[in-house]
């Protein structure tokens, strides 16, 4: 109807309007019209970066009458993909990303991701961009790459339609526009001449033997770092130190060895050195058998420089007992022992652990080792008092069991423990086994109580994990036992068990001890002794959960309960 009114107003023969008249009227049109029919002028909001496009004033920037959306008018803003497509590069140049409203999906609301991703953006094959995902790549998210500072120009993409800051485009193929250059310029920027895409580290594709430095004997597996060290830039222009590959000293071997001789055996280390091993002596082939120590066992192994250091050069080197060159470990332990701190008692040069003291040694000391503790690691009984203390523990106080066990009843069996200690209950053949007697306690175990497991008593949800509770426990039948009868019987008795025990036996849950003569107040005769029980005390549900239970009292015990009248079994005479 708003358009009848203008439309008429314009066509109105008393008056003619001017052009501008027109435009003005088509305005108000839109101003009074659109909000009530804005659905049917647009699908919905543009997205925030097309906000400047709202307004139907804007729709023939991006639509025309005859399509929806067209690729070229898209590009009169995108600059960026225009020079993609006509540089014939990217994945916009495929025939099949041509049209844009196939991935990119707008009126949607201000933030409505603009791009479709058909099965996901884990799914985009990203191959059809020109450029394969390889190794590592492959795992990595879109956005781990595709971000503005790894970006070459982002101000000619903002510039060019495209926003820095959402964008996919402006990445370069060079693993410096992404990554670092670990190596400051030393190695050129060929990354692929050493690295993969698989990691960085190891160089797969580099080898030393290339270099002016080829790597022989131990040199092979000598780590990078140990000749390549870090540096930090004199300038401190960069966030993190690096690697300095070159220029790095080697005419020499004391370029990057200390020389142990200090010269005394001159320069030419190779004279008697090569890089299978510093002990590969070739020139001089000594042989250290020839001296008043022969190396055996472990000692066959270790550097001249351990033995033959600074502190031995003026004199002769001391060698007679093991403390010569060794400290005592034990820090004097074992001083007061026949022997005193002779480590060649215990130990041989073959190596210090394990130590030739045996268990039969062990068996001469104050604690014989008895059933499961000769498979104890020595170090878990004599490892040290404390995390700072170095030296392990061998002198002990005492050798009872507290002496190394927590306690994990506490004082609750003080009693026993005290007199004959853990030993009263368990046996050093194994903790789980246990031979105490419970008839010393004042609940002694009768019946069917004999064959329960203790925890199953002995244990309580309120104490810490693994311990059990010993005393004070309730001994009465309802503490451990569910009142199946739920209360039926709670006036008959109030001393401990003897609710129960007047029915039951601990050898059996059947009431054995029950008689319907003597226990209750309805006894049977006649025909009534034969009567199945479950006929008169029948099964009944309790409560809204579904409990059931057997009804025993009250019950009413007039015959019509059961019979019924006379009337009701159909035996009326007149």
């Amino acid at each position: 109807m708003h358009g009848k009114k203008i439309r008429s107003s314009i066509t109105s023969p008393q008056r003619v309007l001017t052009p501008t008249a027109v435009l003005a009227a088509v305005l108000i049109f839109f101003t009074t019209v659109v909000d009530s029919v804005h659905g049917q002028l647009s699908p919905g909001e543009l997205h925030s970066s097309h906000s400047l496009l709202e307004g139907v004033e804007n729709c023939g920037r991006c639509h025309s009458a005859d399509r929806n959306e067209l690729p070229g008018l898209c590009l009169e803003c995108h600059k960026a993909i225009e020079k993609q497509q006509a540089a014939g590069r990217g994945l916009h140049s495929s025939p099949d990303y041509r049209d844009c409203a196939l991935c990119h999906v707008e009126h949607q609301g201000r933030d409505y991701e603009l791009i479709y991703f058909s099965g996901g953006q884990e799914a985009f094959d990203h191959l059809q961009t020109g450029y394969a995902l390889e190794g590592a790549h492959a795992g990595l998210e879109c956005r781990k790459c595709h971000r503005q500072q790894f970006l070459s120009d982002p101000r000619a993409l903002s510039e060019q339609g495209s926003s820095p800051e959402r964008t996919f485009l402006g990445l370069e193929r060079k693993c410096v526009s992404c990554h670092s250059d670990q190596h400051r310029g030393q190695l050129g920027t060929d990354c692929a001449g050493c690295h993969d895409f698989q990691h960085w580290k190891p160089a797969v594709s580099f080898s030393h033997d290339t270099a002016r430095f080829p790597l022989t004997g131990r040199h092979a597996v000598v780590p990078c770092a140990k000749c390549h060290h870090q540096v930090t830039a004199a300038d401190e222009s960069e966030s993190a130190p690096s690697v300095n590959y070159r220029p790095v000293a080697h005419g020499t071997c004391t370029d990057c060895h200390r020389d142990p001789h200090e010269r005394r055996l001159g320069d030419d280390c190779e004279r008697c050195h090569n890089t299978g091993g510093w002990r590969e002596v070739r020139s001089a082939e000594f042989d250290h058998d020839r001296t008043r120590y022969p190396l055996r066992g472990r000692h066959a192994s270790v550097e001249c420089g351990k033995c033959h250091g600074k502190e031995s050069r003026n004199g002769a080197l001391l060698f007679s007992r093991c403390l010569d060159c060794h400290a005592d470990f034990h820090d004097g332990a074992f001083a007061d022992r026949e022997g005193g701190t002779e480590c060649g008692q215990c130990h041989v040069v073959e190596g210090f652990s394990p130590a030739r003291f045996t268990q039969s040694d062990h068996d001469l000391t104050r604690y014989p080792l008895r059933g499961a503790h000769k498979a104890i690691a020595c170090s878990q009984c004599h490892r040290a008092d404390s995390a700072s203390a170095k030296i392990d523990r061998f002198d002990f106080e005492s050798v009872r069991c507290a002496g190394c066990h927590r306690n994990p009843h506490g004082s609750q069996l003080d009693r026993w423990i005290t007199a004959e200690g853990c030993e009263a209950c368990h046996s050093v053949e194994q903790w789980s086994t246990v031979s105490f007697d419970h008839n010393q306690t004042e609940f002694a175990l009768a019946g069917k109580h004999g064959a329960v497991a203790c925890i199953r008593c002995h244990k309580d949800e309120s104490a810490a994990a693994g311990e059990l509770v010993f005393k004070p426990i309730d001994t009465h039948c309802e503490t451990c036992h569910t009142d199946i009868h739920a209360g039926q019987f709670a006036d008959i008795g109030s001393d401990s068990g003897s609710r129960c025990v007047r029915c039951h036996t601990t050898d059996s849950w059947r009431p054995d001890n029950f008689d319907h003569n003597r226990d209750s107040r309805f006894v049977l005769e006649g025909a009534h002794t034969r009567v199945p029980c479950a006929a008169c005390h029948r099964t009944e549900t309790v409560s809204d959960d579904g409990t059931a239970l057997t009804r025993y009292r009250p019950l009413d015990m007039t015959c019509a309960s059961c019979h019924g009248t006379i009337k009701e079994m159909g035996r009326v005479k007149l």
